[in-house]
This record gives C-alpha cells, structure tokens and sequence, in this order.
C-alpha cells in the first residue's frame, strides 16, 4: 500500500512540474491544442466542398456549327470544369494556359460538324496542364468523359438514321459494357482521402515537437535529467509524468479532428469505435517516444528540433496516400515504416473506410505498438545514461 502510495507520488510530483513548465511559456500552451486546432480549422475551410468544383478551362471553337456550341455547352454542364474562356486562335489558349487562367484548353477544329455529317471522324483536342496532377487529371477525365457522351450520342443518331433501332444502335456503339463501382469513397471527396490524412500527418509534428521541447529543456537545465529522474522517483515514472499532459491534450486534439471530419463534413464513419480509440492512443505515444528520444539523442534543443522536422516534416509522402508504397524504392519503404503516422493512416483506412474486420488490421497495429515500444525503450534507456549520477573527479594539489 506504502509502496503504491510512493509511486502516485512521484508520478504525481513529475506531472505537476512539468504542467508548471507548461505554464510558465505560453508559446508551448499555445502549441498544445490552439495552434493546431487552428490549423485544422484552415484546412477544413480549405476542403469544405470535398472536391474540386468549376476548375476554369478555355475552349477554341474554329468550327462555329450547332455541334462545336453543344460539345461547349455539354463541358461547360460538368460539374467539375467550367468554360471561362473563349480564346480565339490556339495561340491565345496556350497563352491562357501558361498563365495559369485556365488548365485545359479544348480544341475544335473547322469543319468539324460537316466531317460528322460525311461519315468522317474529326478530332477534338484537349490540352491539359498535367503538372498539377490533381487539377489535370480532374479535368481530363471531366472533359473527357463529356466528350465521349457527345461521340457516343452521335454515333447512335447516325445509325438510327440508316434504319437501326435505339437499343441495337446503343448496343453497337457500346458492345462490352465497362460498369465501374468505386469502393469505399464513392463520391471521390477529398475530404476521406486528403483531409483526413493531412490532419494527423501534421500532428504528429506537433507531438514530437513538444516530447522533444520538454525533455530537451530539461536536459539543458541546470540541474540536467537529474531533477526530473529525482522527482519521479523512477525512469518510468519521470517519462510517463512530463509526458502525460501532452499526452491527454494530443488525444483531445486528434478526437476533435475527428469531431469535425465526421461532424459538419459529413465524412462516414464506418467502423469500430473502440478500435479507432486504441490505435489513436498508440500513435500519439509512438510519436511522443520518437520526440522524446530525438531530444535525448540531439545536442541541444535547436538539434532535437531540427531532427524531429526532417523525419516528420516529409511524412505525408511516405504514406502511400498520394504515391502507392509499392512503387517506392527500399529507402521510402524503411522511412515510411519508421513513422508513425504510416501505421495510423493504414489502420485508419482499413477501419474507417473499410470496415476491415481485427485479424487484417493486426499487422499495422503490431507494427505501430513495436515503434512506441522501440522508441519508449531507447527513450528510456537514454534518460538513464543522462540521468545517471557521474562520478566526482578527485584533483590533486600539485605539490
């Protein structure tokens, strides 16, 4: 019971020097939860209609014919691009485009409607600004598959008109039908596939950030580790003590992202609740030891700093959310394994979205448990070889 009793102590003793420490330096309370909060708010703001909507294109209709303006107004009706130019020469669009005013610029060329009427096959072309991939590909699709309505449309009126029926010229123009199901983001939202990504990527360089800001300020104190190491009593209990405000506070932080993804926008919550809870606490952990021991391994606190943005700082393309992890090369793979968020986003997807049942998911989860272990354990181990008591150096008078 005594010995219970001693160990809340020293618990308790560490947690309540470490909260007057966070007290004494507003910029780090402000780091905790507004900052990024904040931050989450911004980008919230930024994917709020989910998906990219009126990307601006121009169009150079040489042909002017009731064809050329139903191909213009049927692009203009998608909802993803919208005709905001006219350009009269293709000189003019590719001026548009290098501007950056338009991303795509859409080609008729003269005669195009009476080649249609001859039987002839005309070609429309479609020049896009690829280098923005995201916008390109939106719009390539996008103009692409109105393009391809139109085609399709007059293929069927052309054969109707030689004496075919509706359904066998449908059939004819169509004769292997392609049905495409999208799984698990229908609708293609980028609110699923890159907010909720990009918000825990981005807190977890606030996570190791702060573990490495706590335990470099000690250890660059006067008294060194040893005053912590003295008032927890024990290496366990000086790192779970300094470690437990930022701990609760982080978890506040991530479940308040997910307030808002699953709240005003509407994202789909499609697994379990207790299981998201679990990984959610074992990431931000894993973080905190990797902070934690970039501050006990670094120089000083500007090292410990520096090291935890050049790990965290390029995490979201290791993710394998925008480049799948297969195509990476060995050094990728051994990076994106080494971080945290990889695991979390992966067990995320397959919880959330996929609705993946434990045995799947078990391997991510193993996965992350073994960082927060590896790094609590180097951690640890550091605390003890810095915290350790070094011994006096006898000086003899010269005689």
């Amino acid at each position: 019971m005594a010995q219970r009793a001693h160990l809340k102590a020293g618990f308790r003793r560490a947690l309540l020097a470490e909260l007057r420490q966070i007290g004494a330096r507003p910029g780090l309370m402000f780091m905790l939860a507004p900052f990024p909060l904040l931050l989450f708010a911004l980008l919230a703001a930024v994917f709020q209609l989910g998906l990219p909507r009126d990307l601006p294109i121009a169009v150079v209709d040489q042909d002017r014919s009731t064809l050329s303006r139903q191909m213009v107004r049927i692009v203009d009706a998608t909802p993803e691009v919208a005709v905001a130019h006219e350009a009269s020469s293709l000189s003019e669009g590719r001026q548009l485009l290098l501007s950056g005013e338009a991303y795509a610029v859409v080609l008729i060329p003269a005669r195009t409607e009476r080649d249609v009427l001859a039987g002839r096959r005309p070609e429309v072309v479609l020049f896009y600004n690829n280098q923005y991939m995201t916008p390109g590909s939106l719009v390539a699709r996008s103009v692409g598959g109105a393009l391809g309505t139109v085609a399709a449309g007059i293929s069927i009126e052309a054969r109707v008109a030689r004496g075919a029926d509706v359904e066998s010229a449908t059939q004819a123009v169509t004769p292997v039908p392609v049905r495409q199901s999208a799984l698990f983001n229908p609708s293609l939202e980028y609110v699923q596939f890159l907010l909720a990504a990009v918000m825990p990527t981005v807190l977890q360089i606030f996570i190791g950030a702060s573990a490495a800001l706590s335990f470099s300020r000690d250890r660059q104190g006067v008294a060194g580790l040893g005053r912590s190491l003295r008032l927890g009593g024990t290496l366990m209990r000086t790192a779970t003590g300094k470690l437990a405000p930022y701990t609760l506070t982080y978890l506040l932080v991530l479940w308040g992202a997910d307030a808002l993804l699953f709240g005003p926008m509407g994202a789909r919550f499609g697994g379990n609740l207790a299981f998201h809870v679990a990984y959610g606490l074992v990431f931000v952990l894993a973080s905190q030891m990797l902070g934690a021991a970039a501050a006990l391994i670094a120089r000083d606190t500007v090292s410990a700093l520096a090291a935890i943005g050049v790990i965290t700082g390029p995490a979201f393309g290791f993710t394998g959310i925008t480049f799948p992890r297969l195509s990476m090369n060995g050094f990728s793979t051994v990076w994106a394994d080494l971080l945290p968020v990889t695991h979390y986003l992966e067990l995320r997807t397959d919880n959330i979205l996929r609705g993946a049942s434990f045995d799947i998911s078990l391997p991510a989860f193993v996965s992350l448990a073994t960082l927060a272990l590896a790094y609590g354990g180097v951690t640890l181990l550091l605390l003890w070889r810095h915290g350790r008591p070094r011994p006096a150096i006898a000086v003899e008078a010269g005689r």
